[in-house]
């Protein structure tokens, strides 16, 4: 008799098994692909921690070396050192869980594998401990990144605090994070001092109004740059020149500073200062020079006449009666000539003392009319025929009369000299004044000479080039830094129709 019902029996009862098998190669794929797409490794220990699993992602550059049947701490290893395997076996033994415990292997070609693991205790039912179950990744890249990030820091640093300036890292309200060696050095203070303190701990004019003001020009945009004055922790004080850049680090807003100790370069400004002074004052004296002649006229001029007055007050005050009120008339004219020649005394002594009288309003107009007084028996001697247009109701001028007759006499005089080459009777001289549409107020003295040659108009204001055989090569270059120093400008330019014209222009005293 036979039992057909039995066979569909069979086939259920072996369906039933290849289920949970199927589930579990599901689930080992699952578990191998999560391995492959989130670690480098996976790893069982037993209770005495040794390797008795590991599954390695297909993806390793390098093929990996079974570690099976050993601790981590048997195999090969190059790093840590024997109190960082210490405190990790002490993990270990206490049955506590670990995350990323970086160990470096040696590898064939001399280098080293780094490796981040990290594990869970694991128990049974009962609660004894079986093992530890965990996963690990390769980590070489960045500990290589690591290590050439600190390096790059390390010689930036290095080149910071090796630099000749002061570098300072400031945050937005200017309190200072970070300084170089010569920052410290300069200021005598330590880093720690420094760190923490606002910038007008040692800035004596970076108060905190001053501070927003350049913030506000950095957000513009650009580089601040400005000077100021530090204060050492001794008291003294010395200049520098600041330089200030805004920059985003982490979101937020950072500023570095760069300063320089400019001491040496004001003294040495100073130092120049100085020698142009003496060289304008020893110009002046040497423009007076040649018009010794025309300063010894304009004295005679009222000796003379107060000589006469004296003789005339005398005959007055000798007639019978004496005649007063004549005599008075004569002594007054006595008292005028004096004041005219103590006049022209002092313009002398002024245009060659070193010490320069204070700016003043200046008229233009009566300035070159005083320096047309000296340097006419010169005009005379030479031959030179002089018209003026000077322009009336000129603005005044705010700045030394006396370098701005020291410019016009120095014009005057290379007019002169450029005119001998003409005949007797054809050498003229015009100086003019104007206002421009800007409110500056011009000058222009022009001459009917040989003219400029056009090559060398660019080099005529280099300090000590001449065309001159005895010339210095400084009266030009002087007058140009006179009028530069009043906010002006000199230059020439060909006269029509013929001979040069130099001209100048001032600001007004309202700008």
């Amino acid at each position: 008799m036979q039992h057909p019902i039995q066979v569909p029996s069979v086939a259920l009862d072996s369906n039933e098994r290849k289920r949970p098998e199927e589930a579990l190669r599901e689930s080992e794929e699952r578990f191998r692909t999560l391995v492959q797409f989130s670690f480098d490794v996976y790893w069982e220990t037993d209770a005495q921690h040794r390797f008795i699993r590991q599954e390695f992602a297909e993806t390793l550059a390098e093929p990996p070396v079974s570690e099976i049947g050993r601790t981590r701490w048997e195999v090969p290893y190059l790093e840590p050192d024997a109190e960082g395997w210490r405190k990790h076996r002490e993990i270990l033994d206490a049955h506590l869980p670990f995350r990323d415990f970086e160990l470096a292997r040696p590898t064939p070609d001399g280098g080293k594998r780094y490796v981040s693991v990290s594990g869970l205790p694991i128990f049974d039912d009962t609660g004894h401990f079986m093992g530890y179950r965990g996963v690990g990744r390769h980590i070489t890249e960045r500990k290589r990144a690591e290590q050439a990030l600190i390096e790059s820091e390390a010689r930036f640093r290095t080149f910071v605090d090796h630099a000749t300036d002061m570098f300072m890292l400031h945050s937005e309200d200017g309190r200072v994070l970070d300084v170089n060696r010569n920052a410290c050095e300069s200021l005598g203070y330590g880093r720690g001092e420094l760190v923490g303190a606002t910038a007008s701990f040692f800035d004596l004019q970076m108060d905190q109004a001053a501070w927003r003001i350049n913030r506000d020009r950095l957000k513009a945009g650009g580089i601040a740059t400005l000077e100021s004055r530090y204060c050492r922790k001794d008291g003294t004080v010395f200049p520098v020149e600041i330089r200030m850049r805004e920059f985003c680090e982490g979101g937020r807003s950072q500023i570095i500073c760069l300063s320089r100790d400019i001491t040496e370069r004001k003294r040495t400004a100073e130092t120049l200062r100085e020698m142009q002074a003496e060289l304008t004052r020893a110009n002046r004296a040497a423009a007076m020079g040649q018009v010794t002649a025309s300063v010894t006229h304009e004295l005679s001029q009222p000796i003379t006449a107060t000589l006469c007055n004296a003789e005339a007050a005398l005959s007055w005050l000798e007639t019978q009666p004496p005649d007063f009120e004549k005599a008075r008339q004569a002594l007054a004219s006595i008292v005028a000539e004096a004041n005219r020649g103590g006049e022209i005394i002092g313009w002398i002594r002024s245009l060659i003392k070193k010490t320069p009288a204070p700016k003043e309003s200046v008229d233009i107009n009566g300035a070159i009319l005083d320096v047309i007084t000296i340097a006419r028996s010169e005009l005379l001697k030479h031959d030179v025929s002089i018209q003026t247009d000077l322009a009336p109701g000129l603005p005044l001028v705010k700045g030394y009369r006396v370098q701005l007759q020291q410019v016009v006499l120095n014009l005057i005089l290379n007019a002169i000299e450029a005119m001998n080459c003409l005949d007797v009777g054809g050498r003229e001289l015009r100086i003019s004044t104007a206002e421009d549409a800007s409110g500056r107020v011009v000058v222009a003295v022009r001459d009917n000479g040989p003219g400029l040659d056009g090559a060398l108009v660019d080099r005529l204001f280099e300090p000590f080039y001449t065309t001159k055989p005895d010339g210095t090569g400084m009266g030009l270059s002087i007058c140009q830094s006179i009028i530069e120093a009043h906010g002006g400008r000199l230059w020439t330019r060909a006269n029509e129709p013929r001979g040069a014209a130099f001209l100048f222009s001032l600001p007004s005293e309202q700008g």
